[in-house]
């Protein structure tokens, strides 16, 4: 039976819960915004009711011993793996990619999930007596935990979430060790692989990289999205236009407003000063998950803080960056604001994973 000892309700990190709460409420806020009336409360509520969702899976992440999560590593990733290919034949199909499926009356995503999977995963090979020292034997190994799973990501399409899992498992490869020489061939490697990975690309997703480098290429097409961000963003000027100033989302100028482009949204009513707010909050959550990592003296548990927070992490710089132009646009939901039940509640769980390991760095 799952059970939490009262002395580990010690260790809790409140800072990290209210950093994590703070964004939440700023992500309902802004949803509410969107639209005029019920629509938009609703869409906040629902987010909040997601919130309520991912609170309970924090709680029940959080009263495991993540030794025992990292154990069972295998099969959770092999199932992840099969839920994956499950999607070809039972995945719900919505704007052209199948990401779905469909549990009952609800829609998730299973990428969201198996990424949790993958930091378990290569937590666990990392933590074998096999793999160390970490060297060229352990990446001929790990490599594949990430090709296999992206390859099947990508055919949804979701170029994206694929490419998450390379910046997660390098954080990882140098936090156990291996040298930076090796990793260093690994990226001229894929450096030399670039052509082929172009000719892999489905047109929309080479568009997006060549409006990148000229947004005014499509200005009305492809570049579009970046482009309307950008002008809400940069409309917000300091203290922001107000929830009825801010036009470009209120009147439905910038498209994937709930859900990828929300920080242009929450731009462009709070302004710079909002901004700041925000990324705080976000600095806070991700400084507590580095501060965890290097204060835990577990070699396992250090690992997993460090999966989780690079996770987390990548996705925010990622998101934020294609909102602004600075990367071009892959389709990056920002943790704990952007709508969506299958974001949430994965972003509650590896809070959860944050929280087993605090709990437990002291025993």
């Amino acid at each position: 039976m799952v059970g939490i000892d009262r002395r580990l309700l010690q260790n809790v990190d409140w800072p990290l819960l209210g950093a994590t709460v703070c964004l939440v409420a700023l992500s309902a806020t802004t949803l509410a915004t969107l639209s005029v009336g019920r629509a938009g409360t609703g869409v906040a509520l629902r987010q909040i009711a997601w919130f309520g969702l991912g609170l309970i899976a924090l709680l029940v992440v959080a009263s495991i011993d993540y030794r025992r999560l990292v154990r069972i590593a295998p099969g959770l990733y092999l199932i992840g793996l099969i839920v994956l290919l499950t999607l070809f034949v039972f995945g719900r199909t919505v704007s052209g990619a199948r990401r779905w499926l469909l549990v009952g009356p609800l829609s998730v995503q299973p990428s969201e999930l198996f990424k949790l999977c993958f930091v378990l995963m290569v937590v666990w090979l990392l933590s074998t007596r096999w793999a160390q020292p970490v060297g060229k034997a352990v990446l001929v190994v790990a490599a594949p935990l990430a090709l296999v799973p992206a390859v099947l990501i990508v055919k949804q399409p979701d170029l994206g979430t694929a490419l998450l899992l390379f910046p997660v498992l390098i954080a990882l490869l140098i936090a156990a060790g291996m040298r930076l020489r090796i990793l260093g061939g690994l990226v001229l490697m894929g450096l030399a692989a670039a052509p082929l990975a172009w000719i892999a690309l489905k047109d929309y997703q080479r568009d997006r990289i060549l409006v990148f480098l000229d947004p005014l290429r499509d200005p009305l097409g492809r570049a579009y999205n970046v482009i309307q961000a950008k002008i809400a963003i940069g409309s917000g000027q300091l203290l922001g236009k107000g929830v009825a100033g801010a036009t470009q989302s209120r009147l439905a100028f910038l498209p994937e407003r709930h859900t990828d482009f929300i920080f242009a949204v929450f731009a462009e009513t709070w302004g710079f000063v909002g901004c700041l707010v925000l990324l705080t909050c976000y600095a806070l959550l991700l400084l507590r998950g580095f501060d965890i990592a290097a204060s835990t003296r577990e070699p396992v548990g250090r690992l997993v803080a460090l999966g989780v927070t690079a996770l987390v992490s990548t996705q925010v710089l990622v998101n934020v960056g294609m909102v602004t132009g600075l990367i071009p646009v892959v389709g990056i939901p920002l943790p704990f604001m952007s709508y969506g039940g299958s974001s949430m509640v994965v972003s509650m769980m590896a809070l959860g994973l944050l929280l087993s390991v605090r709990m437990r760095q002291f025993q």
